[in-house]
């Protein structure tokens, strides 16, 4: 599938494409002042991932009159967006990639469509809820030999954090349900 050969860095770059054809320097920028730095600032990450999306069919680039060159989508680059945007949310995205699954649900209005956001928390929410049973599962299993108190306070602040993101993702919908 296309979409594999797609980094999470890459996902962010078509979500932020999509929502306006921008030149590297600008999605740069957009990536030094807002929360979505995380996905990495640097020229070292930004201009090779554009590169990997372009070469991939991802992109293209075009010159508007006068400037520099914007990115835009392809067909091809669409298609993988939207695939990432409307899959449902699994234990592993729970567990180990949040950051990317809330990364989709902000870009998912890209697609105007309120329905597919909420299957989206509709998944989210029960994969946080599996994710936050297994966890307690384990707490419940997990004997003192096997965990310092530590260990164990460190995997209660991973459950209560899974719980309350579940709670979020039930809350949002119920506010897009109303709104």
């Amino acid at each position: 599938m296309a979409e594999s050969k797609i980094a999470r860095l890459g996902y962010a770059l078509l979500g932020l494409i999509k929502t306006a054809p921008r030149s590297g320097y600008k999605l740069r920028m957009l990536f030094e002042t807002t929360p979505i730095a995380t996905y990495s600032s640097s020229p070292g990450s930004i201009y090779p991932a554009l590169k990997a999306l372009e070469k991939e069919g991802f992109v293209t680039q075009r010159p508007p009159t006068g400037a520099k060159r914007l990115y835009h989508l392809t067909e091809a680059g669409e298609a993988a967006l939207k695939a990432w945007l409307e899959a449902p949310v699994g234990d592993e995205e729970i567990a180990r990639h949040l950051d990317m699954a809330l990364l989709r649900f902000a870009f998912l209005d890209i697609l105007g469509d309120r329905e597919a956001s909420l299957r989206f928390l509709a998944s989210f929410e029960a994969a946080a809820r599996a994710h936050a049973a297994s966890l307690a599962t384990f707490l419940d299993g997990a004997d003192g030999q096997e965990l310092t108190l530590q260990g164990r306070l460190a995997v209660e602040h991973g459950l209560k954090s899974v719980i309350c993101s579940a709670d979020w993702a039930a809350d949002a919908q119920q506010r897009l349900q109303e709104g």
